[in-house]
């Protein structure tokens, strides 16, 4: 029997999670104010996500934590602090991509399942099964996989996968994209990303949005991902408001709840109310290779919405313009200046016309729009939204719960033993009590389950109960509510909540030994035309020491072929090996007397993430490339043996499988220069400058020196962030 898959809506506030809820959504995800890949939006206060999770709880409906960013060492306690909070309320699970934080996940609340995000880059079953190794219960798939890539790795895939089904897409492979960052040092593995991929850019062949992705659309594939067994469809969209909510998750309600001989007819419905979602023009994204081409909308404004109409005067107390389509009160609208830039967004309070107020703009006419944004001049009006559901009023009557507890109760003729699973520490609440023996109708555990549902208060929520019952007996209701007061009573007068964790308990100081330095300069004659990111970099005559890099992309399809290059290595004598990307790690698993280096572009940010990698087998771990001086210092003090500076090399800033209208030298508005170059699996953008960090500047530990894409001493450099705080 084929099983409809999950609806997993965004949630960038607490009213667009009950309007996705309302709709329809199963699931909904959302982040808090901190350390999640949105943090440009709203996002939820501790107050307002309990009440989440008491809206969930009463409706059957699931809510995950997005804590899906890299965390600097500086961070881990407050991140460990804001962890623990959250946890209380047990999440249906939390999204990460730092390794680190999954190794707090597992290491400090074993309880709460953890989901891997799209910015972990997994996009093969290899990937799959070392998130399975790590204690991951689902994988959000990289969004530029295939068709066919999906349904060959949920065939060899124990664990849930979840896909994105809607909304904005990146150009640049996820986890792996440093172009905000480089450009300002705000990072977009940190949920800071300035969108420097909707901007124009210039080619001697002319200029465009060479970046600029179109959303996602999947309407028509839902029937193929029910059929594949995919266990949850996720929209995207935490940045956008309730109406976009409601209209997208009308539509895939629509599609997913259809009968197979329903499809065709119930399509054409589902496309109207799509279309009230105002985003970008539709795409079928990376599912199939032969569209490609296209992703990229290069000839248009990147900015999502409808246009419509054009800036004709700023003042200091808004604009004029100029309409192409109606526009009304509480409308929100974004003015997108023509370079491609971020605009300001306004909801629009006051129009007026010929110095009359109004509520309306009709097609074809001036207005002036009031707002203290601003504005610029050159700017196209898009619309973005429409008012707001307002659920207010049941937000209102939700209780602001700061705990949730799971509770395990065992019922025998004795009485009854309830204790609260998640806090072993706590001591089991019983009770005597004789259960006379049913002669008819033995009461059933369902009721037990109900009633102790019931057992929370206005900062405590139960979030699930386990009952045993150990005989049939005859217990009347008012009884079984007797006894859950009684018990509600006594956990209100024990329960305190636990005590939060100390990161400083898991840090692991070593000796400084082993220090080297090593230059990624391929010795075979092609290096430099293929390229250490699309295939494994081939040592030949491997040397003590020479290292075997692996490709940090590799497409389901070319498992098989990479294993058969690993081989083929190993029996060459190759021992050493580069580990890019975290299915690596399966890759390599088993095989004696291999010695494993991490390098970029595998994230490593913290201790956490040092420690875990080391566990998994690396001897040396590289740094992040995109930290700054105070970020590294705390970690080469701790891990002088094993850490490693990426010190000279051109980084490939966005990498992406799309096909882009360019190639070759292209430059910004500022005049900034990089340089697009196709190879056989993706396609990469570098800079002009080559990253370089001093050597004298820091302890000394191994270094990593890339001359692939680098001359020794070149002119331009750039120490990246090395000199100004990470965003």
């Amino acid at each position: 029997m084929m099983t409809t898959p999950e609806l997993l809506a965004p949630a960038g506030n607490l009213n667009t999670a009950v309007t996705a809820f309302e709709h329809g959504a199963d699931a909904v995800y959302a982040g808090l104010s901190k350390f999640n890949a949105r943090e440009r939006t709203e996002n939820f206060t501790f107050e307002d996500y309990g009440r989440l999770m008491a809206y969930a709880q009463k409706h059957g409906k699931k809510v995950y934590l997005t804590f899906n960013t890299l965390i600097k060492e500086n961070e881990v306690r407050e991140a460990l602090t804001m962890l623990h909070r959250i946890c209380r309320l047990l999440p249906h699970a939390v999204i990460v991509q730092d390794l680190g934080v999954l190794s707090m996940m597992r290491h400090f609340f074993p309880h709460i399942p953890v989901h891997a995000s799209t910015q972990m880059g997994i996009h093969n079953s290899a990937g799959m099964a070392s998130a399975e190794r790590l204690g991951i219960e689902r994988v959000i798939l990289e969004r530029q996989v295939s068709m066919e890539e999906l349904r060959q790795i949920r065939e060899h895939s124990g664990i849930e996968l979840e896909v994105f089904i809607h909304g904005a897409l990146c150009c640049s492979l996820s986890g792996l994209c440093l172009f905000s960052s480089w450009m300002g040092g705000h990072s977009g593995n940190r949920g800071k990303c300035k969108q420097p991929c909707r901007r124009r850019y210039y080619a001697p062949e002319g200029n465009g949005f060479f970046f600029s992705a179109n959303d996602l659309y999947t309407l028509n594939d839902i029937p193929f991902l029910k059929e594949m067994g995919i266990h949850s469809l996720k929209i995207e969209g935490r940045l956008r408001k309730s109406d976009y909510a409601a209209a997208v998750v009308d539509a895939y309600r629509l599609m997913l709840d259809a009968e197979t001989d329903e499809v065709k007819q119930r399509l054409p419905e589902a496309r109207e109310i799509l279309s009230r979602a105002l985003g970008r023009r539709w795409s079928s994204g990376f599912f199939y290779k032969d569209e490609y081409d296209r992703v990229i909308e290069s000839e248009q404004l990147g900015g999502s919405g409808k246009a419509c109409g054009r800036v004709l005067e700023v003042k200091n107390t808004g604009f004029a313009m100029q309409s192409f389509q109606p526009l009304r009160l509480n409308d929100r609208i974004r003015i997108q200046p023509k370079s491609g830039d971020e605009g300001p967004s306004v909801v629009v309070t006051k129009i007026t016309k010929s110095g009359k107020p109004t509520d309306h703009i009709r097609a074809g006419e001036a207005a002036f729009i009031h707002c203290d944004k601003e504005v610029p001049g050159d700017g196209v009006v898009f619309k973005v939204g429409s008012a707001p559901e307002d659920h207010s009023a049941l937000i209102r009557q939700l209780p602001a719960w700061e705990d949730m507890l799971r509770l395990h109760l065992k019922i025998h003729a004795g009485g009854l033993e309830a204790s609260v699973t998640d806090r072993p520490d706590l001591p089991s609440w019983k009770i005597s009590e004789t259960f006379p023996a049913a002669e008819k109708r033995p009461v059933r555990v369902e009721a037990f389950v109900r009633e102790f549902l019931k057992a929370g208060s206005e900062r405590r929520g139960i979030r699930d109960v386990e009952a045993e019952l150990d005989g049939e007996f005859f217990i009347a209701h008012r009884e079984i509510r007797k006894l859950r007061q009684q018990f509600a009573e006594w956990l209100a007068a024990n329960y305190r909540p636990p005590e939060p964790p100390q990161p400083e308990e898991h840090l692991q100081r070593e000796e400084a030994a082993g220090i080297t330095r090593t230059v990624a300069l391929q010795r075979h004659a092609d290096a430099r035309e293929t390229g250490r990111f699309d295939r494994i970099a081939v040592v030949e005559d491997p040397r003590p020491g020479d290292a075997c890099i692996l490709p940090a992309f590799c497409p389901e399809t070319e498992l098989p072929d990479l294993r058969e290059q690993l081989r083929e290595q190993i029996r060459g004598g190759v021992r050493v090996f580069r580990v890019t990307s975290l299915y690596h790690f399966e890759l390599l698993s088993g095989i004696e007397g291999l010695t494993l280096h991490t390098a970029f572009p595998l994230p490593v940010t913290n201790h956490f993430a040092m420690d875990l990698l080391k566990a998994m087998g690396a001897e040396k771990v590289q740094l992040w490339v995109e930290l700054e001086k105070e970020a590294l210092l705390p970690l080469i003090t701790a891990y002088p043996a094993s850490a490693e500076l990426f010190r000279y090399g051109r980084l490939p800033i966005l990498q992406t499988r799309a096909e882009l209208p360019a190639e070759g030298q292209i430059t910004d508005a500022r005049g900034a220069g990089f340089r697009i170059e196709n190879g056989e699996v993706l396609t990469h953008l570098y800079p002009e400058a080559v990253f370089f960090l001093p050597v004298d500047d820091l302890p000394p530990v191994s270094d990593y020196t890339d001359l692939t894409r680098a001359r020794p001493e070149e002119s331009t450099v750039s120490r990246f962030n090395y000199d100004r705080e990470l965003a």
